[in-house]
């Protein structure tokens, strides 16, 4: 597999997780657990490692 195509795969794991933690904090807010913010500070810091990763391949698209 060739480097920008596993970049690409990262990005798309990186975001499809961040996804899932956010619907993940959304579910224990409307259930009143008090946790839910800690698990929102997860989803953003996983949506800003996404963005990095996203950025990254931007970068190499440009370089060629």
């Amino acid at each position: 597999m060739r480097k920008n195509n596993l970049d690409q795969l990262e990005f798309y794991t990186s975001l499809a997780s961040a996804i899932l933690v956010y619907v993940l904090a959304y579910l224990q807010y409307s259930k009143g657990k008090e946790v839910w913010w800690l698990i929102l500070i997860a989803a953003i810091l996983m949506t800003a490692n996404a963005y990095v990763k996203y950025k990254k391949i931007e970068k190499n698209k440009s370089d060629l």
